[in-house]
């Protein structure tokens, strides 16, 4: 019992730092003609090679590709939307914008 509380927390945790970075001003921003889906194929083998524990999920809109530790919690965040006029608006968000560009850089070889 206290390990799932203690797992509850955790993915809580992770969740509020995620809502943290996503309410900054993103360090990556672009409109692609790729769907939302193509752009996730490419993106998230990049993200996980960057960070092992990145994990991409399906959303309504898209996807969110999540990069984070044990340490630090949620490092940097892609949300991947489907734009209604065709193609997908990707974001990047990240912990610290100079330091964390290979983020972005991901994101910009996917568009």
């Amino acid at each position: 019992m206290k390990k799932l509380l203690i797992a509850v927390l955790a993915f809580s945790l992770v969740g509020c730092m995620t809502s943290s970075l996503e309410s900054q001003k993103p360090i990556f921003s672009a409109h692609s003609n790729k769907n939302a889906e193509a752009i996730n194929r490419c993106l998230a083998p990049k993200w996980v090679e960057l960070k092992p524990s990145s994990t991409s999920i399906p959303t309504e809109t898209g996807y969110k590709i999540t990069a984070s530790d044990d340490i630090f919690g949620a490092l940097a965040v892609t949300n991947i939307v489907s734009a209604g006029s065709g193609g997908s608006d990707v974001s990047v968000y990240a912990v610290s914008k100079g330091w964390n560009d290979h983020w972005g850089s991901a994101a910009r070889s996917c568009m």
